[in-house]
């Protein structure tokens, strides 16, 4: 199965989670914080539960999974589906059915049974995000790679100088041209230029900035 790795605003979206162990709290937990409405349904609720069940944004029904009528209700009324009980047979009833409903679904305990991963995810600076999936084979593996990512880039005061002038030059550019072509061709005429690199890798965001403008200057004026 092919997957395209996407960013997904999921305010106000709903979520249905399938399970109220301790895979289903995480997995409702991230897409809670995240903005979603999230209703969990399961037969038991993990202590885990108890963190979030009083969010006005959670709904948790009990019931029996198992041949219910009011699956298929709550399959249609939700945007993702997120398989999590800890029983093969109800999981795979819960994919074939939300699979003919052509619903996104996530599936905790077997990937392939499914059409989104959630990958393990690491915020660097406000503005950049690394998310690392194995697609299902192994989650430690996972996990620690984007522990390593987290070393390399936390640290590197290029990337983070390279991150900190692009951003701000990104606003200068929308504020002077309006031409979106020139201002894409703009961003590699700064990126190669030999003076703004050397600010870049001296971590010195102003001069590197300072440079930037220049550039963009000295195109405006032609």
């Amino acid at each position: 199965m092919a997957h395209i790795p996407l960013y997904v605003d999921f305010s106000g979206l709903n979520v249905l989670v399938i399970g109220g162990g301790k895979v289903g709290y995480r997995r409702a937990k991230t897409f809670l914080d995240d903005g979603a409405n999230v209703t969990i349904v399961a037969s038991y609720f993990s202590e885990e539960i108890n963190d979030i069940k009083n969010n006005s944004k959670v709904k948790l029904i009990n019931l029996e999974i198992r041949n219910s009528k009011d699956i298929e209700k709550l399959i249609d009324e939700n945007d993702l589906i997120v398989i999590a009980t800890n029983n093969y047979e109800i999981n795979n009833e819960i994919y074939e059915l939300a699979k003919q409903k052509r619903k996104l679904i996530n599936n905790a305990t077997e990937a392939s049974k499914g059409n989104v991963i959630v990958p393990f995810r690491k915020k660097i600076y406000d503005y950049l995000e690394v998310a690392v999936t194995s697609l299902g084979y192994t989650g430690i593996a996972a996990r620690r790679s984007l522990e390593k990512i987290e070393k390399c880039l936390i640290n590197d005061i290029e990337i983070k100088t390279l991150y900190d002038s692009m951003k701000e030059l990104k606003k200068y550019l929308k504020e002077n041209i309006s031409d979106s072509k020139i201002r894409y061709n703009l961003y590699f005429e700064v990126e190669k230029d030999e003076i703004y690199e050397k600010y870049v890798k001296e971590g010195n965001t102003k001069k590197a900035l300072e440079r930037a403008k220049e550039i963009v200057n000295q195109y405006i004026k032609g």
